[in-house]
């Protein structure tokens, strides 16, 4: 990349953004309280591609800074020198690759059970994360459970995303919400790319 320096940020943890998960165990729905990273220790978090610790790209305190803000855990990652950190960045750039995640420790959760008539309903029971007690690693994916946690590559002086991201949503007010979500996504990504 003509050796400018290659600079990937966003959300991998959002607050209060509910999703579905799916499991062998079955479905829930998953949301992360505003208070699930107060007494989480940041000091040794890696950026990862596929929760693989055989690629790492960065790790806090050395070419990483990581912040927890009102919307969630901000990362921005300055990438080494390999071929690798190029491929990605470029993956990234394009827009091909958008998605994040992260590999985590928690206790406290709080589960909202829906009865048996809800259930047949399609209501789904409700789990809230209160207290991330390990954070190991935040990573790039293209099969995020979190559909609207995203990285974007920082080039020259602005953010550039590429291409529309697919919204994993059942029904068009589901939809609409995951728009109006990445939409403030992307207005606070500018923000933090002005100052």
């Amino acid at each position: 990349n003509e050796g400018k320096k290659l600079v990937l940020r966003g959300y991998p943890i959002l607050f209060n953004t509910p999703t579905v998960i799916r499991s062998w165990f079955g479905d829930w729905e998953e949301t992360i309280s505003p208070r699930a990273l107060d007494n989480t220790d940041l000091s040794n978090v890696y950026l990862m591609v596929g929760h693989n610790p055989d690629n790492v790209l960065g790790r806090a305190g050395v070419n990483m800074r990581l912040e927890v803000d009102e919307t969630g855990l901000f990362f921005e990652c300055e990438l080494p020198n390999t071929q690798y950190a190029r491929d990605w960045y470029n993956l990234v750039e394009r827009g091909i690759v958008d998605g994040m995640s992260f590999g985590f420790n928690c206790d406290g959760d709080t589960w909202e059970y829906a009865t048996t008539e809800e259930k047949k309903a399609g209501k789904l029971d409700k789990r809230t994360i209160n207290n991330i007690t390990k954070l190991w690693e935040i990573t790039i994916t293209p099969f995020p459970a979190y559909g609207e946690a995203s990285v974007v590559a920082k080039t020259d002086n602005r953010t550039e995303e590429q291409g529309e991201k697919t919204e994993r949503c059942g029904n068009d007010a589901e939809a609409e919400a995951a728009k109006k979500a990445r939409a403030d996504l992307e207005d606070k990504l500018k923000k933090l790319e002005e100052l």
